[in-house]
């Protein structure tokens, strides 16, 4: 039952979505990693002014939100089911409400309010009047996106403190946009050739969400018990 839960549901897969979506899954984990190493003193990485540390998380949720943009598209290629959509949306934000809720308590000045699953979850239904649209599709994304170039911030609610991850369906719905039109011109079905790790990238893609969900408390706990291992050595 729980392994059915985590399961998508599309007929056919295509590798690339799934490589690229692993791969975003690599990122991210490196990402945590190196964050929690700061937390506990081993490194001392600046996540707010370091021009790296401010754009590879942002890679990160490109990364994601194109990939879902091409499955989106995959999965309605015919006539969109609702049912279908709303199961989705119901897990994918139920999911997304018990991250809140752990953050609040585990961190209460940072936590997470709408993050990368948010998000995911809201723009699942913003994306649908642009499905199997093409150009209307790359409109809506030029639209979105181009006005950033001006310094224009889409407005999307946001509370006075500092969320540990903050990403708003706007301006980022114009990245699922943009995954969903390549589609139209086959990007999701060009043939990628065998690479060391290959697999590894198409199995963390195939279940991005158990690793997005399970990742960091292990990565955080590794940490944790590493740092108080040296501090017994040390004292």
């Amino acid at each position: 039952m729980f392994k059915k839960f985590f399961k998508r549901n599309y007929s056919f897969r295509y590798p690339i979505v799934d490589i690229v979506r692993g791969f975003a899954v690599v990122l991210m984990i490196i990402f945590h990693l190196g964050f929690d190493l700061t937390v506990f003193g081993f490194t001392n990485f600046d996540f707010q002014s370091d021009p790296f540390w401010w754009v590879f998380p942002r890679v990160i949720v490109f990364l994601f939100l194109y990939s879902m943009g091409q499955s989106l598209e995959i999965a309605h290629r015919s006539p969109i089911e609702l049912k279908k959509v709303l199961k989705r949306f119901l897990k994918i934000g139920g999911l997304a409400a018990l991250i809140s809720l752990f953050t609040y308590f585990a961190f209460p000045t940072r936590w997470i309010y709408f993050g990368t699953l948010h998000c995911i979850a809201v723009c699942s239904l913003l994306a649908l009047p642009f499905l199997n649209k093409k150009w209307i599709t790359f409109s809506g994304a030029t639209i979105i996106l181009i006005p950033l170039l001006a310094g224009f911030h889409w407005p999307w609610p946001q509370m006075s403190h500092a969320s540990m991850d903050y990403i708003p369906a706007l301006p980022w719905l114009g990245v699922v946009l943009i995954g969903m039109g390549s589609t139209h011109f086959g990007l999701h079905k060009l043939t990628i050739p065998n690479f060391p790790g290959k697999n590894v990238l198409l199995s963390f893609g195939q279940h991005s969400l158990f690793i997005y969900l399970i990742h960091q408390p292990i990565l955080f706990g590794l940490v944790k018990v590493f740092h108080l291992m040296l501090g017994k050595q040390t004292s």
